[in-house]
């Protein structure tokens, strides 16, 4: 049995499985180490403090991992932080992951059917159904289960593909109130985000691989594309550089990442589905982990503010 983080209570023991969202080592005021540890799971977020045995226990564990933890729930700033008493890695097939780390609300299975009924509703370039259907089938399982990213937004199992749904939905809206090119608007809706499959190493331990770090998922994706369109005869080298600009553009702005910026009506609809559904989710986020009475959330460096929470009294 595991207790939730949410349900963890003050002077109190608790057990369970979280995962390892970040770890750091650092030294006490008088240079004893400690390790600085922030556990997640399902229900949330918590600090922990490993005090005692750093030497024997940091090599035993990574960020990104799953641990079972024993120790002492703490109250430290009005906030819980758990004293860590006892940790260790998972041990094989222990416990499956999916019932620990945070996901996606709705199932991959019913957003992958939704994400095949917009390609069946808006797309009928033979060339852009071919390119879906092939990077669709070969990246399916990955693309079910991959977070959105390492840290920012949608970075939960199953987050890249509750994003990339929420794009295709809002492109879908705006290729209609703007009359967009709807091919060319959903496939980049749908393959905007796909280097991040290689970018990011595993579901679980969201860190870069060296080409993610090398390249960066939009220079992979931008790969990945003109790959898979050589493999389909006669496709349309103007419409792969219509697409391709959709995806070295959807950051919107050179600051943010972006390698182009939009000049496409086309583009500049998927930057801002992808900049509304990222920047919600954030909020969401943020909003979902605020405790206490306050009205408004810490200062947030994602997002460059505090949120207003609603008057508690």
């Amino acid at each position: 049995m595991s207790d939730r983080i949410k349900d963890l209570k003050p002077n109190k023991q608790s057990k369970g499985y979280y995962s390892v969202k970040s770890k750091k080592v650092k030294l006490t005021k008088t240079n004893k180490e400690y390790i600085d540890l922030v556990f997640e799971d399902k229900t949330g977020e918590i600090n922990g403090k490993v005090w005692d045995n750093v030497e024997l226990l940091n090599p035993t564990f990574d960020e990104g991992d799953i641990v079972y933890v024993e120790g002492f729930v703490e109250t430290y700033n009005d906030k819980n932080q758990l004293r860590v008493q006892k940790i260790r890695k998972l041990y094989e097939d222990e416990v499956d992951p999916s019932t620990i780390l945070p996901s996606a609300e709705e199932s991959s299975e019913k957003m992958w059917s939704k994400i095949q009924e917009l390609i069946k509703k808006n797309v009928r370039n033979p060339f852009l159904l071919e390119l879906l259907k092939r990077l669709l089938s070969k990246y399916e399982k990955k693309l079910k289960i991959w977070p959105g990213a390492r840290k920012v937004h949608h970075s939960y199992l199953g987050g890249l593909l509750e994003h990339t749904l929420a794009v295709t939905e809002i492109s879908e809206f705006l290729s209609q109130k703007y009359d967009l090119d709807k091919d060319l608007t959903i496939t980049g809706a749908i393959l905007h985000d796909i280097g991040k499959l290689e970018e990011i190493k595993s579901p679980t331990k969201k860190k870069e691989t060296e080409k993610g770090l090398l390249l960066g998922h939009i220079i992979i994706g931008v790969q990945i594309l003109k790959e898979e369109s050589e493999r389909i005869i006669g496709f349309p080298e103007d419409l792969l550089n219509r697409l391709t600009h959709l995806i070295i553009s959807h950051h919107g702005n050179y600051e943010f990442g972006a390698y182009q910026l939009p000049i496409t009506k086309e583009a500049l609809a998927l930057h801002f589905a992808d900049f509304i559904d990222s920047q919600m989710n954030i909020f969401e986020n943020i909003l979902k982990n605020h405790t206490g009475d306050s009205i408004a959330t810490e200062y947030d460096y994602r997002i460059g503010r505090k949120l207003f929470t609603g008057d508690k009294e």
